[in-house]
C-alpha cells in the first residue's frame, strides 16, 4: 500500500486523506472521493476488494485533505485531470479498469466512463442535477464571490461526527459553481455511457440525489445496468450503517463483469 505522503508541493496533507494504492492482481478499480471530502471515505472498499486481489487505486483529488483556501483555487478541470491520472496509473498495472466513484467522485467517474471504454462503471450516491434553489444562487452568485465558503449545515456536520467523516466543515462557493458546472455538462453525456454500469443509493439521502440516481439509470444506453437502493444509507453511504453491502455490491459487479474471474 502506498499512503505515506503528507506533504505536496509545501502543502501538509491531512492524516487520513492521503491517497493509497494496493497492488493486486490483473483486474483494476479506481476509487473516487466526493466534494469536500478524502479518499478517506473510500478506504474501507478498496482493503475489501484488494483481500479479493484487485488492485485499487484511491487518488486524493486537488484541493482536498489539505485546507479549505487550497480547495478554492481548485476546479473541475483540476478534479478531472487527476482522475486521468488515476486512471492512468491503474492502467499501468492492470489489464482491464472498473470505475468507481462517490458524490462528486460519481459524477467523474460518468464523465470518464462517457469518453473512454472501462470494464464496468460504478456510481455511488451520484447527483446529476443540483437542487433547485442551490443552483440557481450558485448561478448567479457563483462568479461574484468565488472565494467565499459557506459553512455546512447542522444535520451534516453531525453525520460527518457521526461516522467519521474527514474532509472540511464548509462549502468553497467558487469550486461550488465549477462543480455545478461539471454536474451539467455530465447529465447531457449520460446516454455516450453503454458499458455496464452498477448506480448505489442510499435512501436516507436527499431528495434530488435519489432522483438523480434514477435519471442516471434511465439515460445510460449500457444494455447491462443494475440500481441498487439501500434503506438505511445516507449520503456518505461508503462509511454509513450499510458500508459492508456497498463493498459486497461492488465486489459482485466486477466479478459478473470481468474476464478475469
Amino acid at each position: 500500500m502506498v499512503s505515506q505522503v503528507h506533504s505536496e508541493n509545501n502543502l501538509k496533507i491531512l492524516s487520513g486523506a492521503e491517497s493509497f494504492f494496493f497492488k493486486r492482481g490483473r483486474i483494476g478499480c479506481l476509487l473516487c472521493h466526493g466534494f469536500t471530502g478524502t479518499p478517506k471515505e473510500m478506504f474501507e472498499i478498496g482493503e475489501f476488494l484488494a483481500k479479493n486481489n484487485i488492485t485499487v487505486y484511491g487518488p486524493r483529488l486537488p484541493g482536498h485533505g489539505t485546507n479549505i483556501t487550497d480547495l478554492i483555487s481548485k476546479n473541475k478541470e483540476d478534479w478531472y485531470g487527476e482522475y486521468i491520472l488515476a486512471y492512468q496509473k491503474l492502467k499501468e498495472n492492470c489489464d482491464e479498469i472498473f470505475v468507481a466513484g462517490l458524490s462528486m467522485g460519481g459524477v467523474l467517474t460518468l464523465k470518464f466512463a462517457s469518453e473512454h471504454t472501462v470494464q464496468g462503471v460504478i456510481s455511488i450516491a451520484t447527483p446529476v442535477k443540483f437542487k433547485p434553489i442551490e443552483s440557481l444562487l450558485l448561478g448567479i452568485l457563483g462568479p461574484f464571490f468565488s472565494k467565499a465558503a459557506l459553512k455546512k449545515n447542522k444535520k451534516e456536520m453531525i453525520a460527518q461526527e457521526k461516522y467519521n467523516i474527514l474532509c472540511y466543515d464548509s462549502y468553497p462557493i467558487g469550486p461550488a459553481y465549477s462543480l455545478r458546472k461539471l454536474i451539467h455538462e455530465t447529465k447531457k453525456k449520460l446516454g455516450k455511457i453503454t458499458d455496464p454500469i452498477l448506480v448505489i443509493q442510499g435512501l436516507l439521502d436527499a431528495k434530488w440525489i435519489i432522483r438523480s440516481s434514477r435519471i442516471i439509470i434511465e439515460e445510460v444506453n449500457s444494455s447491462k445496468r443494475k440500481m441498487v437502493s439501500l434503506k438505511n444509507s445516507p449520503h456518505c453511504l461508503t462509511v454509513g450503517p450499510e458500508k459492508d453491502k456497498v463493498s459486497e455490491l461492488i465486489l459482485q459487479f466486477i466479478q459478473e463483469n470481468s474476464k478475469f474471474v
